[in-house]
C-alpha cells in the first residue's frame, strides 16, 4: 500500500483567521436560536403559574409600568441569528477584507450584550422584589421561581456572546499575524 500524500500545508494565520470567526459565528449563531427557543418557555413561575418570556413582556410591573422592554430580548437574539448567519459565508469567502469580519463580530457581540441586559435586570428584580411581583400578577404570597426558559435564554445568550467574542479574537489575530506564510511562498518560488 503506497503512503498517504502529505496534506497541503496551512499557514496558521489562514486557519485562525478564516476558521476562526466561522466558528464563533456558529457557536453565536445556536445560542441565539436557543435564546429566541427558551423566550417562548416558562421564564417564571409564581404560585404555580407559569409566565413564558412572551407573556411577561406583556404584564405591568409592580408600579404600574410596562414590561415590553423585555421584548428587547428576541428581537436583538434574532439580530445575533441574522448576523452570525452572514458571518459564516463572510469568514469562508477570501475576497472580503478581514476587518469586515472583525466589524461585524463586534456588531454580534453588541447585539448579545444588549440582549443579556433585560435578564439581568429580571433576575435582579425578581430576588430583591418577589412579593411586589407577584401582587402585580395578582397572586397573593407571591413563591417565585425561575424557570428553564429563563435559564435557556440566558445560557443562549451567553453562548451567543462568547461566539462574538471567539469571532472577534479570531478576526484580529487574522489580520494582525505576520505574513510569515506567503513570505515562505516567495522564497520557494
Amino acid at each position: 500500500m503506497p503512503p498517504e500524500p502529505p496534506l497541503p500545508y496551512q499557514h496558521p494565520q489562514n486557519l485562525i483567521g478564516r476558521g476562526g470567526p466561522a466558528a464563533g459565528s456558529l457557536l453565536s449563531l445556536s445560542g441565539s436560536a436557543l435564546a429566541i427557543i427558551g423566550f417562548l418557555l416558562p421564564w417564571v413561575s409564581c404560585a404555580n403559574k407559569p409566565l413564558t418570556g412572551l407573556e411577561l413582556a406583556q404584564q405591568t410591573g409592580p408600579a404600574g409600568e410596562s414590561l415590553g422592554w423585555v421584548y428587547v430580548t428576541p428581537f436583538l437574539a434574532l439580530g445575533c441569528f441574522g448576523v452570525a448567519l452572514t458571518m459564516i459565508p463572510l469568514a469562508a469567502w477570501r475576497r472580503v477584507p478581514v476587518w469586515a469580519g472583525a466589524a461585524a463580530a463586534a456588531l454580534l457581540g453588541l447585539l448579545a450584550l444588549g440582549a443579556v441586559v433585560p435578564l439581568v435586570v429580571i433576575y435582579r428584580g425578581l430576588t430583591t422584589a418577589g412579593d411586589e411581583i407577584g401582587a402585580a400578577f395578582g397572586i397573593g404570597g407571591a413563591l417565585l421561581k425561575l424557570e428553564d426558559g429563563f435559564w435557556l435564554t440566558a445560557v443562549g445568550l451567553l453562548a451567543a456572546l462568547m461566539g462574538a467574542g471567539l469571532a472577534l479574537l479570531t478576526s484580529v489575530i487574522g489580520a494582525l499575524w505576520p505574513r510569515a506564510g506567503k513570505k515562505r511562498d516567495r522564497e520557494k518560488g
